[in-house]
């Protein structure tokens, strides 16, 4: 059942309220606060990526192609397509000697609107580098070129990355494979469906993964170290200038790690303390996110 994250007031009066859940889990699995159903299924959609970004590290990639922090944040963002951002993913994409036509992100109306204007006016044309995901796919696409897989399919469900990067969900959430409920995000890769709370066990695990129990993330504990780092190292990188999870990281000074997904979902880690944080609203919208995490 869920509860109110926030209200909005004019006057005396409650103008509106967002339903959701908050959960406070630790690395052990534990769950230490909840508000609403804990039980309440979600897709995890972009609030995954530094999970799907596991295998560009693990994998050797990222030191193969001399990706930078910079690199690895991207590979984890749900960027707002600024200039800056597509030229830090047309920079990932030479290292790897492929060009955005390798991408299957697909074509996006990106998020800054001084980019969006331009595309509007005719002063751009449009782009797969201005999909907030396309830092994500620039990672992807590296991992299949180091590990030998085939790279036209790499978003299919059953191509051998795809698979990889549902084994070490459910590691993270801590559920068997076949509990997973599979979907397709708006970039056209798996995302992956739970109940809230392993959205925070799973956070807890990229806040101290070497706490975390052998099969649940420890092994793992390196490249999710370095790619929590890169996150927080570079917060407007993940997100963008005012975006919440960019403000979260930068404002804490790093202290805190955020990620948003679709539909009203914030996930954010603690890793000075071991905890992940899950907040998800029923109405898909973001507008009571900030409040509830502040």
């Amino acid at each position: 059942m869920s509860t109110t994250l926030a209200e909005v007031t004019r006057g005396e009066l409650v103008e509106s309220t967002h339903p959701g859940v908050v959960v406070v889990a630790d690395v052990t699995g534990k769950l230490l606060a909840c508000h609403g159903d804990s039980e309440h299924v979600a897709y995890f959609r972009s609030a995954a990526k530094p999970f799907q970004a596991v295998p560009l590290v693990e994998s050797g990639a990222a030191d193969a192609f001399g990706f930078a922090p910079e690199d690895l944040a991207l590979a984890c963002a749900s960027h707002d397509a600024t200039p800056a951002h597509q030229r830090g993913v047309a920079r990932m994409l030479a290292k790897i000697g492929l060009d955005e036509d390798a991408l299957r992100c697909g074509v996006a109306p990106p998020p800054d609107p001084q980019e969006a204007a331009r595309i509007t006016l005719g002063l751009k044309a449009q782009s797969q580098l201005q999909c907030e995901c396309s830092g994500e796919h620039a990672g992807m696409l590296a991992a299949c070129l180091h590990l030998g897989y085939p790279l036209q399919s790499y978003i299919e469900p059953d191509h051998p990355l795809q698979r990889c990067i549902r084994d070490i969900v459910a590691q993270a959430l801590r559920l068997p494979e076949d509990d997973l409920v599979t979907g397709t995000d708006g970039c056209r890769i798996p995302t992956f469906a739970a109940p809230v709370r392993t959205f925070a066990v799973a956070y807890a695990t990229l806040a101290d993964p070497k706490q975390a129990p052998a099969k649940a993330g420890r092994k793992l504990a390196k490249s999710l170290d370095r790619l929590r780092e890169a996150m927080t190292a570079h917060p407007t990188l993940v997100g963008g200038e005012e975006t919440l999870d960019s403000d979260i990281m930068a404002l804490s000074e790093g202290r805190i790690v955020a990620k948003l997904g679709a539909e009203g979902l914030l996930c954010l880690a603690v890793p000075e303390r071991g905890l992940g944080i899950a907040i998800a609203a029923d109405d898909g919208s973001s507008r009571a996110l900030g409040p509830a995490a502040v």
